[in-house]
């Protein structure tokens, strides 16, 4: 078992409920970030967990050049694909120390985001003309580029070690050259209290939510769960808060290893957690009423 190191503050700590806390949500984010997440938790009166499931770790930036500097040497490039906030500040890390490698490309690429916050991330390195699916998810990303003559078009899609292939396959059977930049590694956390807080927590049904923001989170949940309880255990304890999943790839792998989520109409974090607070609500006012 992976053990954090001594001293240092507790992953779980920032976000823990207080013994008077009676509502509390379990969210999984990237080891690094969550203050965000936690202080929207919070404006809703709820207390928030933060489970750090996931590291993202970008590549050596020459190995991302080299990768880049390859794709844009072997032609013109129709589409280039976002897939998350971190790989658009990993690329454009790379590019302020060279930015004579995207002139002579930049012209001809339109350029796509899976969502707003991705959307926001470009913007803030200089890139206004940006295009961003009606839903903020693979499948969005297929539907909006049906749209276009696909037939033919080269898409570069900018993403972690841990992104399926789906969105990949589903583009290159309508006819487009799909290429993937691997840009960052998504890797399971070196510290692990804070999953271990988790379960902990789960025993004593300490959370009224569970909601898991990617896939690869699902399953190192799961892996780092073995060394402290059998899967059936923790399948079972799943069934008592609710569980949500942003994007049918989650829900999917969710599904996988045995728990059924509900997925939200859209796919941001916000809105995720809000729809979980209200059917939790109004699942409590429904009880009451019956009692």
């Amino acid at each position: 078992m992976r053990k954090g190191r001594k001293g240092s503050r507790r992953p779980g700590e920032l976000s823990t409920s207080s013994p008077s806390s009676k509502k509390t949500i379990a969210i999984t984010r990237p080891v690094g970030k969550g203050e965000e997440t936690s202080r929207f938790v919070r404006k809703l009166g709820w207390t928030p967990f933060i489970i750090h499931a996931v590291e993202l770790r970008p590549l050596e930036q020459s190995s991302i050049l080299k990768e880049f500097s390859r794709v844009i040497g072997e032609g013109p490039i129709d589409w280039l694909v976002f897939m998350s906030s971190s790989g658009v500040d990993a690329f454009f890390d790379v590019l302020k120390s060279h930015s004579s490698v995207l002139p002579s490309a930049s012209g001809q690429i339109r350029i796509m985001a899976i969502g707003p916050k991705t959307s926001a991330a470009l913007r803030r390195h200089g890139v206004q003309d940006v295009v961003v699916p009606e839903k903020y998810s693979s499948v969005g990303i297929e539907y909006h580029l049906s749209k276009f003559e696909t037939r033919g078009q080269r898409v570069v899609l900018v993403r972690s070690s841990a992104a399926d292939e789906s969105l990949a396959k589903a583009l290159t059977s309508k006819g487009a050259f799909v290429e993937t930049m691997t840009i960052y590694k998504s890797l399971v956390p070196t510290n692990d209290e804070s999953v271990l807080d988790f379960l902990a927590g789960l025993e004593r049904r300490q959370f009224q939510a569970v909601l898991f923001t990617s896939a690869a989170s699902a399953s190192n949940l799961f892996s780092i769960a073995e060394s402290r309880i059998p899967a059936s255990q923790l399948i079972h304890l799943m069934r008592s808060p609710l569980v949500g999943a942003i994007g049918p790839a989650t829900a999917e792998r969710l599904r996988e290893l045995g728990v059924d989520p509900s997925v939200p109409g859209r796919y941001l974090i916000e809105d995720a957690i809000d729809e979980l607070v209200r059917k939790y609500e109004e699942r409590s006012v429904e009880a009451r009423a019956f009692s």
